[in-house]
C-alpha cells in the first residue's frame, strides 16, 4: 500500500510493518538504519515509512524461559495482524530468535512477510561453512542449520560453555544497552575458535550483537543480519521488491 498524498513528482514509498521490542535496543537499531538507508538513496529529507508494533520483551522472555513458543507465536501473530490492519505493504520481524515462530506470523496475515533467515541464506549461498553467534535458543535450534543446508552451507556453533557466555552477554548486558570491553574480548575469543574450526565467515545472528562486535573488531569476516535485513526492507520500501518467504510459500526448511 502506498503512502497517501504524495507530492507531485515523487514516487511513493511502500510502508513496512516492523514487529519489535525484542529487545527495544534491537528495534532502535532497525529504525535508525532503515532511515539512514532510505535517506542515502532518496536524498533530501526522505525518511523511512515504518510502523513499529513493539511488544513487551518481559512477556516474551518469560515465555522463552518456560519453553512456551506457541505463546510467543500467538503474541507475534497478533502484532503482525495489527500491522496489516494498519495498512502496511509487508511485515518484518526485528529479531533472529523469534523467527522460530515465523510460521505463526505468516499464517495470520495476507501481506508478505520478509523473512530474515531467507535473506541470510541468499547472502551465504556458495559458502561451504559459516559460524553462528546468537541467543542460546537460536544456536541450539535448527533455525539456521536447516535453512542454510538448502543452499549448501554448513553452520558451526560454539561449544556449550561458549554458547552460554554468548547468551548471557546478550540477555544480561546488550538488551539493556550495556557494552563491556571484557565481553567484547570474550566474543573475539569465541569467533577465533569458530575460525579455527573452519568458519571463514560468522553470522551475527542477533541484532544486539552488532552493538558489541563489528567487522573491525575481529579477523574473521562477519555477516550482520540486521544490515542484510534492513537493506532488503529498504528495497521493499523504495522499489516494491518483496522476496518470497519460503515459510509463506509452504517450502519446508
Amino acid at each position: 500500500m502506498s503512502e497517501p498524498d504524495v507530492p507531485p513528482g515523487r514516487t511513493p514509498l511502500a510502508r513496512i510493518g516492523l514487529i519489535g521490542g525484542m529487545s527495544w535496543q534491537s528495534s532502535a537499531v532497525y529504525y535508525r538504519r532503515l532511515n539512514q538507508l532510505v535517506a542515502e538513496v532518496r536524498g533530501g529529507h526522505a525518511s523511512a515509512p515504518v510502523t513499529i508494533h513493539s511488544v513487551d520483551f518481559a512477556d516474551i522472555e518469560a515465555l522463552q524461559r518456560a519453553g512456551d513458543w506457541a505463546g510467543q507465536g500467538r503474541i507475534l501473530a497478533g502484532a503482525a495482524l495489527a500491522l496489516e490492519r494498519g495498512g502496511v505493504a509487508a511485515v518484518a520481524l526485528a529479531t533472529n530468535t523469534l523467527h522460530l515462530v515465523a510460521g505463526d506470523i505468516t499464517a495470520a496475515i495476507s501481506v508478505p512477510f520478509v523473512d530474515l533467515i531467507d535473506v541470510v541464506a541468499e547472502a551465504v549461498t556458495g559458502m561451504p561453512t559459516v559460524g553462528l553467534l546468537g541467543t542460546a535458543y537460536t544456536m541450539g535450534s535448527d533455525l539456521y542449520s536447516d535453512r542454510l543446508a538448502a543452499v549448501g552451507t554448513d553452520v558451526l556453533v560454539p561449544d556449550v560453555a561458549e554458547r552460554e557466555l554468548v547468551h548471557r552477554v546478550i540477555y544480561d548486558e546488550l538488551v539493556h544497552g550495556i557494552v563491556l570491553e571484557e565481553s567484547r574480548a570474550a566474543y573475539r575469543d569465541v569467533l577465533a575458535h569458530l575460525a579455527d574450526r573452519g568458519a571463514r565467515t560468522v553470522i551475527l545472528g542477533c541484532t544486539e550483537i552488532g552493538l558489541l562486535i563489528g567487522p573491525d573488531d575481529v579477523d574473521v569476516a562477519v555477516l550482520d543480519t540486521t544490515e542484510l535485513h534492513c537493506r532488503t526492507l529498504t528495497d521493499v520500501m523504495i522499489n516494491g521488491r518483496v522476496p518470497t518467504s519460503r515459510i509463506a510459500a509452504g517450502v519446508a526448511p
